[in-house]
């Protein structure tokens, strides 16, 4: 019985799809779900985000589901971005129809703070996580925040 058991657990460990670890993702950027995130220690306002991004051979984040989403939410708050970051999200082309900036699409998971995004004075046309409220809001992209960069 303790043979068999054994064999499981050793046929377990060698079935488990090889995930993206820090170490592949390069020195300064964190891994989780096959992805790697940047955190800048700096902020900035949305053009400038996606330029720092771009030079990272990167883009902003585009969160995917819940669990990402989370993960986001605690490590903003273990680094202490009260303010939030920036998503790579825009509906500066078309009023109310936030696209990502990465490739256009509307977004796949969503996780708007009840009434927005509103374009409050019709100045507000880039998108943030903002970790005080736990959700998505439209902002200003003059708005000065902290970073996410993800690549795979």
């Amino acid at each position: 019985m303790k043979m068999k058991t054994l064999l499981v657990m050793f046929i377990g460990v060698f079935a488990i799809p090889e995930s993206v670890t820090a170490h592949q993702c390069g020195r300064g950027w964190a891994s989780f779900e096959n992805n790697c995130y940047y955190f800048s220690t700096s902020t900035m306002n949305f053009k400038d985000a996606m330029i720092s991004c771009y030079n990272r051979g990167s883009s902003l984040l585009v969160i995917r589901n819940s669990r990402e989403d989370k993960w986001v939410d605690l490590q903003c708050r273990l680094r202490g971005y009260l303010n939030g970051v920036w998503l790579g999200f825009s509906d500066i082309q078309r009023e109310g129809h936030m696209v990502a900036i990465s490739d256009s699409r509307k977004p796949g998971y969503v996780n708007w703070i009840g009434g927005e995004p509103n374009n409050a004075v019709g100045k507000e046309h880039c998108a943030m996580y903002w970790t005080a409220r736990r959700g998505w809001n439209d902002t200003q992209c003059s708005d000065r925040l902290h970073v996410v960069c993800t690549k795979k």
